[in-house]
């Protein structure tokens, strides 16, 4: 039978070695796998302490109190790099080397400008 009063069920569960204490929370938030957020304000937070060292969290709020919070953008990692048509452009005239080119050497270079027009340059000198 499931205890009905609260005194009943903390007895219930203290004789299944189970503890339970108030988490004094201003908020909680939880960050879900699509990157959103949800931001709870001023909930009612319970810890369970279980006997083999789990905890259980128990929040409660009134569904006013949720908020969902779009994911911030994240920076690129240097991998994606992809370099603006003004490096293009003046790599390109620095060098003569055709877009392609440029457009490789500045992802190889992770767009440091004098590294990948180094580069061109001394593709363009070998080729002679």
């Amino acid at each position: 039978m499931i205890p009905t009063s609260p005194k009943d069920l903390e007895r219930l569960l203290k004789r299944m070695g189970i503890k339970v204490e108030e988490v004094d929370a201003a908020y909680v938030e939880i960050r879900l796998r699509n990157g959103e957020v949800l931001r709870i304000d001023n909930p009612t937070v319970a810890l369970m302490r279980m006997p083999n060292k789990v905890l259980a969290f128990q929040i409660q709020t009134s569904e006013s109190s949720v908020q969902k919070i779009a994911p911030a953008p994240q920076p690129q990692p240097a991998s994606e790099y992809m370099p603006s048509e003004e490096d293009i452009a003046l790599v390109a005239e620095q060098t003569g080397a055709p877009r392609e080119e440029v457009v490789k050497a500045l992802i190889e270079a992770k767009g440091d400008l004098v590294q990948a027009a180094m580069k061109l340059m001394s593709k363009k000198q070998s080729n002679l």
